[in-house]
């Protein structure tokens, strides 16, 4: 069918994709997502996402500025409910097509990424991590062990710091990179441990829902929009869950936790207290 504007004219893509999240047509989404239109569409709902933030903060200080006329005596409490009751009205109305344009953003970025062959770099980059990790915990178990190294050892430790990566700031080490990974799971392994400590109370287990609904309302604040922007476009769902199932992996492996169905056993209570404290 084609769209009626350019893959550079964004003013009339703005306009056309207001209208086609409102129609969600199939075929108009096709055309919006094919490799000429996409990185467009996406630069579209990004700036729409963006307003609505800056509306929503314009209204937020029109609500404080309301709020201080009724106390000043400077608008009678009749005039201050209209008010409030407006703002909610339009408060829903926008979290609605809020709603709607995340939904299609997460498509979006999804089909940006694959374009540009980000999900494949983001997932050699995985593996690259992973193998540094196990040379890491391989150099540190021989080192722990009171072993005389072998030269094949040396030489593949060596690559650990030899090896450079890319990374967002630039270039780095795998050394460094596996190092800083391991230190944000520990930081995580930390306050899982404490959280099924608590939850746990003198049991032996922890519902699952229940470690879910803790782990979201303290780990969520800690990480920024960008972050979960950027994992919501990899369509793996939420970064929350994702960090919780890693870190869940971490204290299995180390033997602290099994997980069942609706559950989470407590294998080792005091390696979790050694791990809540940052002994472990």
């Amino acid at each position: 069918m084609g769209l009626p504007y350019a893959p550079d004219d964004d003013h009339a893509a703005d306009r056309f994709v207001n209208l086609a999240l409102r129609n969600r047509d199939p075929e108009v989404w096709e055309e919006l997502v094919s490799d000429a239109y996409v990185e467009q569409t996406e630069r579209v709902l990004l700036g729409m996402l963006d307003r609505i933030a800056a509306d929503r903060a314009h209204r937020r200080a029109e609500r404080d500025a309301a709020r201080a006329r009724l106390s000043a005596g400077e608008t009678s409490r009749a005039e201050y409910d209209r008010e409030v009751a407006d703002e909610g009205d339009r408060a829903r109305k926008t979290a609605h097509f809020e709603a709607l344009v995340r939904e299609q953003h997460r498509l979006v970025a999804a089909r940006v990424r694959r374009l540009r062959g980000e999900d494949v770099r983001d997932e050699l980059m995985s593996l690259v991590v992973a193998l540094g990790t196990a040379i890491d915990a391989h150099r540190t178990a021989v080192v722990a062990g009171g072993g005389e190294p072998r030269g094949a050892d040396r030489a593949l430790w060596e690559r650990l710091s030899a090896l450079d990566v890319p990374v967002a700031s630039g270039r780095t080490s795998l050394e460094a990179l596996v190092k800083d990974h391991t230190a944000a799971q520990d930081d995580h392994g930390r306050v899982l441990a404490g959280m099924l400590l608590d939850l746990a109370g003198d049991g032996s287990s922890v519902a699952r829902a229940d470690l879910l609904d803790v782990w979201k309302r303290t780990v969520a604040p800690t990480l920024t929009s960008q972050e979960k922007a950027e994992f919501a476009a990899k369509g793996k769902g939420s970064l929350v869950t994702d960090k919780l199932r890693k870190t869940l992996g971490v204290l299995e492996r180390r033997g602290l936790v099994n997980r069942t169905d609706q559950s989470l056993e407590l294998l080792d209570r005091p390696g979790l207290v050694e791990l809540a404290a940052g002994r472990a």
